[in-house]
């Protein structure tokens, strides 16, 4: 019984990931802008409902490098420490969970994987960029460059500037910012093509709040349960795995998006938990 009760679950992940979308992009609800998400979301794009808390975290960087953090810039101090407590709270209770059913880039990137042609998996050490892609692009490079390093080369942040942008694409291309429309352009190019053949390569190799929130993949509320006892080591599992992750001898991977496809074989030793 509890086996059916995970499979309808997980059966309805496409809807979570269709309403989470159509959510976080509903313009009529702009006003919460101000509240941070725990995924990837441009907040610069006009029809965002929430903030995308790597947005602020660069903000508050720069404002520290300026030595501007004090009573006049209190809120935006604030903003960047709430987005922190924001993804800590994510972690703490879903660990990668919102990677796998919230994220909109994450499901761009899943509809991409389900053209049928000939599929490969990154290697186990891809996943370990992330953690210093958030360290180092997301908070030392904005603090002493006063860019916002991330910003500017992140892919939904691409998508958006090139759908507000369309008619001027050529001119903008030519503006001082041209050459970092030209990279950021390039490299949204190649993750979705990337992404044809290739499950989730963003998510996997360079997303830093997947990279954050996959450390608490041993402590957050929701897990992979496995029945060691049990298991036989069948594989079955490791091969339903998007990510080629082994759930059997690592449940709590930081590259694991709790997207619960290894629960899809219907394995009486597998499934999802809560701690309580």
């Amino acid at each position: 019984m509890m086996q059916e009760k995970i499979f309808q679950f997980i059966k309805n992940r496409r809807t979570a990931q269709t309403l989470a979308l159509l959510l976080s992009n509903a313009y009529v609800f702009s006003l919460l802008r101000f509240i941070p998400c725990g995924y990837l979301q441009c907040s610069n794009c006009s029809l965002s409902t929430f903030a995308c808390p790597l947005i602020l975290i660069e903000r508050g960087a720069i404002m520290a490098s300026m030595g501007m953090l004090g009573s006049i810039n209190s809120k935006l101090a604030s903003t960047a420490l709430a987005s922190f407590a924001v993804l800590i709270l994510f972690g703490a209770l879903f660990g990668t969970m919102g990677c796998g059913w919230l994220c909109p880039f994450g499901f761009l990137q899943d509809l991409l994987t389900r053209i049928p042609v000939k599929k490969f998996k990154l290697p186990g050490w891809a996943g370990h960029l992330r953690l210093p892609i958030f360290i180092g692009m997301v908070i030392l490079l904005p603090y002493y460059s006063r860019h916002m390093a991330f910003c500017d080369i992140c892919p939904p942040g691409t998508i958006n500037r090139l759908w507000q942008q369309a008619a001027g694409i050529p001119l903008f291309f030519k503006t001082p910012e041209g050459a970092w429309a030209i990279a950021s352009s390039s490299i949204l190019a190649i993750v979705l093509t990337a992404a044809v053949c290739i499950e989730r390569p963003f998510c996997t190799m360079l997303c830093p709040i997947g990279g954050f929130l996959g450390l608490f993949n041993r402590i957050s509320g929701v897990f992979v349960n496995i029945d060691q006892d049990g298991c036989v080591d069948c594989g079955r599992c490791k091969d339903a795995c998007p990510q080629g992750i082994n759930p059997v001898k690592t449940p709590d991977h930081s590259q694991c998006t709790r997207c619960l496809e290894c629960a899809r074989v219907k394995c009486k030793f597998i499934g999802t938990d809560i701690r309580i």
